[in-house]
Formats: structure tokens, sequence, C-alpha cells
């Protein structure tokens, strides 16, 4: 029997979805990274859609959940990182 697809918390929006439906990101020796599950150190996920990334940048929510600050550049990187 399958077990079912685990659900993670989008730090944007704050919606429960499949852990396949979101970003992942974690802080690595001090960067932030787009990461696949396998990447060790603090983490938090985020919608694919640009809404959420936007809500997430003005509340901070992705400097608070990865517990480091996240610069605008390292937002920029991080969707040039995600579009490409």
């Amino acid at each position: 029997m399958l077990r079912p697809e685990p659900l993670r918390t989008c730090v944007g929006c704050r919606q429960a979805r499949p852990r396949s439906a979101l970003h992942r990101f974690a802080l690595v020796e001090g960067s932030v990274v787009v990461g696949p599950r396998r990447v060790v150190g603090r983490s938090a996920y985020l919608c694919r859609e640009g809404a959420c990334w936007d809500l997430a940048q003005k509340r901070r929510a992705l400097d608070r959940a990865l517990g480091a600050p996240v610069t605008a550049g390292d937002w920029e990187r991080l969707r040039q990182g995600i579009m490409t």
C-alpha cells in the first residue's frame, strides 16, 4: 500500500500542500539555496506562485523560518534560479 505524500506549509500563503507542489529552501553554511530534500540544514517551503513569493518577502517569512536574513539580492538570485 502506498503512503500518502507528506504535506508541507507554504511560508507565504500558509496553505498546506503536497511537498512536490512547493519549492524547498535551505540555509546551508549561511547561504540560502533552493534545495533538494537531501540538503541538511534549516529549511522552508514556498509555493510556485508569484503572489506567495511577494507575500513571503513582504512579511519576511523566509527570514523567520530559516533563522537568517534573506536580502533583496538573495530573493532575486532565488527567483532567477527557479525560473531557469
